[in-house]
C-alpha cells in the first residue's frame, strides 16, 4: 500500500525542479548577458553640446553629461568647427571603453584596451601619412627594394604598437582582431599605393604585384569596403588591372556611371562607397549634382 503513495510524491518533485530550471536558468543567463555586454561610454567635457552618431542612432550630449552605447564598430563625434571625429571601436563583447571629449577637442580613452584605441584613433594616421615622402622618393628613384623595406618596417612597428604578431587574418582570430588587422593593413596600403601612382610603369608593376600577392590576394574573393580605405586600395588595383598579374572578380553594376570600367571590379558595398565618396565631396562644396548621388545611395543601396 505504500508503493503507490511514495510514487505519487516523485512527480511533484520533478515538476518543481522543471519549474525552477525554466525560471532561474533563463534569469541567470540574462543577468550574465547584461553584466558582460559591451559598453562604450561617451563623456562630454568639451564645455558645449556635442553630437554623437553610431549607425543610424544619433544623439546630443550636453556639457558635463555622458551617454552609453553598445555593440558598435564606429562612432562619429561632432560639435564645434574643430571637432569632427570618427572613432573606430575594436572591443570584445564583454569590454567597456570610456571616451572623454575634452575642452580642447582632444579625446582621452580609459577602460578596456584604452591604449590600443588611443593609438589607432589618434596616432595611426600620423604614422602612415608620415612615410609618404619616403615612398615617393623610392618611386622616383625606381628603388623597389627600398620601398618594400621602408613600408614593411613601418608596418612591423605599427603591429607592435597594436600588439599584433601578424597582419594576415587567421581562423582563430576573434572578430575584433580581424577588423583591427584589416583597418591597420588598409590604412597602411592607403598611403602606400597612391604615393607610387606617378612612378615608372615597370616599377609600379613590380611593387603593386608584390603587395597584392602578399597582403591583398587572400581578401579578394570576399572583399568588402567597410569604409573608404578598402575602396581606395581596390580602386587603384582596378585602374592598374593591365599590369596586375591576377584577374580581379567582375561584379554587376548597381548604377551605371562613366566609371563603369572601374566599378565593375568593385563588389556592391564598394560601389556604394564610390557614391558615398562622390556625395560627401559634392556636399562639402555644395555641388549641384549632389542630389543625384544621395538619391542613388537611398534607392539603390538603402543608405539614408
Amino acid at each position: 500500500m505504500l508503493l503507490p503513495f511514495s510514487v505519487s510524491h516523485e512527480r511533484p518533485k520533478k515538476m518543481k525542479y522543471s519549474y525552477l530550471s525554466k525560471t532561474i536558468f533563463p534569469f541567470l543567463l540574462f543577468s550574465f548577458a547584461v553584466l558582460s555586454a559591451q559598453k562604450i561610454i561617451i563623456i562630454n567635457n568639451a564645455g558645449e553640446s556635442i553630437n554623437v552618431k553610431s549607425g543610424k542612432k544619433e544623439i546630443t550630449i550636453n556639457g558635463n553629461d555622458k551617454k552609453e552605447f553598445s555593440e558598435t564598430k564606429r562612432i562619429s563625434i561632432s560639435g564645434s568647427k574643430d571637432l569632427n571625429r570618427f572613432i573606430n571601436i575594436f572591443l570584445e563583447p564583454s569590454d567597456q571603453l570610456v571616451i572623454a571629449v575634452q575642452k580642447n577637442t582632444t579625446i582621452h580613452y580609459s577602460g578596456d584596451q584604452a591604449s590600443l584605441h588611443q593609438y589607432i584613433n589618434e596616432q595611426l594616421n600620423i604614422d602612415t601619412f608620415g612615410s609618404i615622402n619616403l615612398y615617393e622618393n623610392a618611386g622616383n628613384n625606381k628603388k623597389a627594394g627600398e620601398l618594400k623595406n621602408i613600408s614593411e618596417l613601418l608596418l612591423v612597428n605599427i603591429m607592435k604598437k597594436a600588439n599584433l604578431r601578424n597582419i594576415l587574418i587567421t581562423q582563430n582570430d576573434k572578430d575584433s582582431t580581424k577588423r583591427l588587422k584589416n583597418h591597420i593593413k588598409y590604412s597602411w596600403l592607403n598611403t602606400l599605393f597612391p604615393s607610387i601612382g606617378r612612378a615608372d610603369m615597370d616599377f609600379r608593376k613590380e611593387v603593386i604585384n608584390y603587395y597584392f600577392k602578399k597582403y591583398i590576394e587572400p581578401d579578394i574573393e570576399k572583399y568588402s569596403c567597410g569604409n573608404s580605405l578598402q575602396y581606395n586600395v581596390l580602386e587603384i588595383l582596378a585602374k592598374n588591372k593591365d599590369i596586375l598579374q591576377a584577374k580581379l572578380p567582375v561584379y554587376p553594376i548597381v548604377e551605371h556611371t562613366d566609371a563603369d570600367n572601374i566599378n565593375q571590379y568593385l563588389p556592391q558595398n564598394c560601389q556604394k562607397q564610390y557614391f558615398r565618396n562622390k556625395y560627401n565631396y559634392l556636399e562639402h562644396i555644395n555641388g549641384h549634382s549632389k542630389a543625384y548621388y544621395k538619391k542613388v545611395l537611398k534607392e539603390k543601396f538603402n543608405d539614408e
